[in-house]
């Protein structure tokens, strides 16, 4: 049986100028469309994204919630070996410049705020909270703290460092070094032979000066040794103990942990040229890498006048 045809002629699509089409897209009279899609349509995509957002979101917080419950407000997951860190501690040197890009000291002692200013900086808390003896323990040589949440105190004790705005007010400035923080660390001290032998290759004048010391003393001490580089003559003095006690680690997120530091007076410093300054320290766990910047630091200072 033939299909059947339709008489009507052929209608041409009607010819919509640019303003038409786009105000035909916007809304359609006839199909009643609002951007090529009736409200049904808009209904059913709308759900849609909704759905698959919730989803999305729920998973992302269910990954976080597993993620947290494998952390530790107050500890590292990976310490010591296991972590970037490493074992071996670096240290660090105060004041330093505001701007990190600037690695000199370059000083004026006419003109010794700047400075005086960072080192007030640095020392604050060691004024503030130190004083809170509830929350500190005191310490010595014979007593460590008995309680690993309670850290030691350390109280602030400059002789000359505390004059003349740290040193910086008469050309004498005075640096302050610390040992970098790594979570559970333990020194392990040179004993008494050890530091009497040649094989250490320890400064003699830090092996003279330990060795005037008891030896209960000598033997719970990481020690600390500068030189300056290029054989100015300048003077490094330290105006404090020369070490740090261990009876001030390990590190382990306590509220409040101070860390010690030793102070170092700079003298007989040149006028307009750059003193490279390099410290490390001495302990048998501590390894000592220049490249890696292990155990040691180096510093530059200038003098303007």
């Amino acid at each position: 049986m033939a299909d059947k045809k339709t008489d009507e002629p052929y209608k041409r699509p009607q010819t919509l100028t640019r303003c038409e089409q786009i105000t035909h897209f916007l809304y359609n009279s006839e199909t009643h469309e609002v951007l090529g899609r009736t409200a049904k349509s808009w209904f059913q995509i709308a759900v849609f994204y909704v759905v698959l957002y919730a989803f999305l979101a729920g998973f992302f917080i269910a990954l976080l919630t597993v993620f947290y419950q494998t952390l530790n407000d107050h500890e590292p997951k990976w310490t010591m070996d296991n972590s970037l860190i490493g074992n071996s501690p670096g240290m660090g040197y105060r004041p330093t410049h505001t701007d990190p890009d600037v690695t000199v000291i370059s000083f004026n002692a006419k003109d010794p705020k700047y400075w005086s200013d960072r080192v007030d900086d640095f020392l604050g808390p060691y004024y503030t909270i130190a004083p809170k003896a509830d929350a500190y323990a005191e310490c010595n040589y014979g007593t460590p703290s008995a309680d690993p949440v309670t850290p030691c105190s350390f109280k602030v004790d400059l002789n000359k460092c505390a004059q003349n705005d740290y040193g910086f007010g008469v050309n004498k400035p005075c640096l302050f070094l610390k040992p970098n923080k790594i979570f559970g660390w333990t020194p392990v001290p040179y004993t008494k032979e050890e530091i009497e032998s040649e094989e250490l290759q320890m400064p003699a004048n830090l092996q003279a000066a330990i060795l005037k010391l008891p030896t209960d003393v000598i033997e719970k001490n990481i020690w600390v040794s500068c030189m300056e580089m290029d054989n100015m003559n300048v003077t490094l003095e330290y105006d404090t103990h020369i070490g740090f006690p261990t009876f001030y680690f390990p590190y382990a997120n306590q509220a409040g942990y101070l860390t010690p530091f030793v102070a170092m007076q700079v003298d007989n410093l040149p006028v307009g040229v750059t003193v490279k300054i390099s410290c490390r320290l001495w302990a048998k766990n501590i390894v000592v890498d220049r490249q890696r910047r292990l155990g040691m630091t180096n510093l530059e200072i200038l003098s303007n006048a």
